[in-house]
């Protein structure tokens, strides 16, 4: 394993969000490429073999440049994808060069920072992409410019013809350089030091029962913004000894409401068409509100709060605090937050707790991104005013 090999990367790994990270290695006999991303591109990219990845011209302060889209096939139509804006930068520079290659070592990390996948890989680049890539200006980093990159990159992914598929350089897994179905077992005490939390967890990136993974996963994202004796695991009411939420956060000034849905991580459920995931979505939605209103109507019927964590009876007063609610799903599509919106405002009016609906990739993003608490819930707010106003909630990019 890489990490093993080589641990002064675990920093470099561990500080990207998602994205691609050449790494310098050069006694190297092959360059070696990080992809980091989360649980479903990974398994697409295993299952697929490989994954593509689209040299996409863009213009930028009237200048000519290239950002890359890698793309990983879940579905033909509308696949995975990593959006990758370059800019000067050493990182930039290896990365061109890295893809040039004929072949490379390509190791593959999910979210958080957990070595999964290995392959040695073949690049085949035709002519002219890789001409791109040679010949490429690259300008210096400024927020504007990186924010209308990503405009542009969606824009012209969404219309991109059948020749920009036969353009795309494609990557294909020859050799395994690690077994492809581990099992890691996890007992570091940072990971599960978390209220309620048992002390040894396992991962794997095949999941045929989502639940206690997603909500060990979202709990360790969310351990980047709140501090562990903050974090609630699944804890449960006194009365019948079910569970209030799968997790809750619980801070000086506020108490938060987590809700988790995931759907296997299989190949079968991969492959399922947009229509068909687009509808489990929508149902994992509908049933979450419907936990998250048992949830509200539980916490506010004793004072203080009773709940069972582990063999532990615990009493919490929420007196004071600031009631918000967080559902967590597998994946929000874009062209659906019309249809996503009306249910979620409809809880917050009846029971007076915002609430907001997330999917994994955008937790993710939050909990890298926005460092505290006060970050975190003034772009909660920012979500949950917007869509109160309007109707809709919006989905927030965070820079």
């Amino acid at each position: 394993m890489l990490t093993i090999l080589h641990p002064e990367f675990i920093p470099l790994i561990n500080d990207l969000a998602i994205g691609l990270l050449p790494l310098p290695l050069c006694d190297a006999s092959r360059a070696k490429l990080v992809v980091k991303a989360p649980k479903e591109i990974l398994l697409a990219a295993k299952v697929n073999n490989g994954f593509k990845v689209y040299v996409v011209p863009v213009v930028l302060s009237g200048r000519d440049t290239i950002c890359l889209i890698s793309a990983f096939f879940d579905d033909e139509d509308d696949p995975l994808v990593i959006f990758t804006p370059l800019f000067i930068e050493e990182s930039a520079r290896n990365l061109l060069q890295m893809l040039t290659c004929d072949a490379l070592d390509i190791h593959l990390f999910d979210d958080l920072g957990r070595e999964l996948l290995g392959y040695v890989s073949h690049l085949q680049c035709p002519s002219t992409t890789r001409d791109r890539l040679v010949d490429a200006t690259l300008l210096s980093f400024e927020l504007a410019l990186a924010k209308s990159a990503q405009d542009q990159m969606e824009e012209w992914f969404r219309r991109r013809t059948p020749n920009d598929d036969r353009s795309a350089m494609v990557v294909t897994f020859v050799e395994a350089l690690l077994p492809d179905d581990m099992l890691i077992l996890d007992a570091l005490p940072d990971n599960h030091s978390f209220q309620g939390s048992a002390h040894v967890s396992i991962s794997q990136l095949v999941r045929e029962e989502p639940g206690s993974f997603q909500e060990r996963d979202i709990a360790q994202l969310l351990h980047k913004v709140f501090s562990a004796d903050q974090i609630y695991m699944n804890p449960l009411r006194v009365t019948d000894r079910e569970e209030i939420t799968d997790i809750l956060i619980l801070t000086a000034s506020r108490a938060l409401l987590i809700q988790a849905k995931d759907s296997p991580n299989t190949e079968r459920v991969l492959r399922k068409p947009s229509k068909r995931k687009k509808a489990t979505t929508y149902k994992a939605l509908l049933k979450a509100i419907r936990q998250v209103r048992g949830a509200v109507q539980y916490m506010r019927s004793m004072s203080p709060v009773k709940m069972i964590l582990g063999d532990n009876l615990v009493e919490e007063d929420i007196v004071g605090r600031e009631l918000r609610a967080l559902i967590v799903v597998k994946e929000l599509f874009e062209n659906e937050y019309s249809v996503y919106s009306p249910p979620i405002l409809a809880l917050s009016e009846d029971t007076g707790v915002p609430c907001i609906a997330l999917d994994y990739r955008e937790l993710q993003m939050y909990t890298t991104r926005l460092s505290d608490e006060e970050s975190f819930f003034n772009a909660f707010d920012r979500v949950f005013s917007y869509g109160s106003k309007t109707g809709e909630l919006p989905r927030l990019r965070i820079w």
